[in-house]
């Protein structure tokens, strides 16, 4: 179809590099901070805040006059959630694994050159990893994003990492692209994907890809809990269990699609 990029709106994009420059970490934000993170001169950059200000997209803390995201993306948030049918179809198969392994499971999409973290049930143990719910992560170094990245067809999978890179997380994070796609090659192959204390130190995930009925990828699946429980045993069982509840999954999708008919 050619370069997407063609057909952009300037301004438009701009405006969404605005609420996009809003995370966990940068919830308030000022007009100098955003002006300064995204490279947009500040008088653009108050232009864009009070026009997003004025549908309720952002809102303005009158102490201290840093930005917030406002409740018309809570409001788009919830109608997004309701009609992602993934996660309902997956949430009871998501229940039963986690009564069973007792570890964190999760359930992302691909979201641009990321991963999206759309539900969690976190793991009972004192020491487990964070659910992440409407959190981003990378694809190349977690086991959610190494099994997307393995289900995707093509290209495509190359051209994410060449725009992304693989920037280095801990001393076990891949950042060769030869050795890259063995590792997605191999994924392929077993039908999940490992991640090996490669995001963070001391934890491991276990992904595998929710396929839709046309075969693509509608999401991924994972456990994921400290290197000290999630050992070779845990992982050579899991794996297999991971692999039969997103096939399980996949067939809720399809049946679903037969009911909607």
């Amino acid at each position: 179809m050619g370069d997407s990029n063609h057909y952009e709106v300037a301004a438009v994009r701009k405006a969404l590099q605005i609420l996009c420059a809003f995370d966990a970490q940068a919830s308030m934000l000022t007009v100098t901070e955003l002006s300064r993170r995204l490279g947009i001169p500040k008088s653009t950059t108050h232009n864009l805040l009070r026009t997003l200000q004025s549908k309720d997209f952002v809102r303005q803390d009158s102490e201290r006059g840093h930005f917030q995201l406002g409740p018309r993306v809570f409001e788009l948030g919830l109608l997004y959630s309701s009609r992602e049918r993934l996660v309902s179809v997956a949430l009871p198969f998501m229940r039963r694994l986690a009564d069973r392994s007792r570890e964190t499971v999760k359930l992302a999409r691909l979201s641009g050159s990321e991963l999206l973290v759309l539900e969690a049930i976190e793991s009972p143990y004192e020491l487990h990893t964070r659910g992440d719910v409407g959190r981003r992560a990378p694809l190349h170094c977690t086991g959610l994003g190494k099994a997307l990245l393995a289900s995707l067809r093509g290209p495509e999978a190359k051209e994410i990492l060449a725009r992304t890179g693989l920037p280095r997380f801990t001393p076990r994070t891949i950042t060769n692209l030869a050795r890259m796609e063995k590792e997605l090659a191999q994924a392929r192959r077993d039908g999940y994907a490992l991640d090996c204390e490669e995001n963070e130190q001391g934890v491991v995930c276990l992904g595998v890809p929710v396929l839709n009925p046309a075969g693509q990828a509608a999401g991924a699946l994972s456990v994921s809990g400290p290197v000290t429980r999630l050992n070779n045993d845990f992982l050579r069982e899991y794996a297999a269990i991971l692999i039969r509840t997103a096939t399980d999954i996949s067939g809720g999708l399809g049946s679903q699609d037969l009911h909607s008919r």
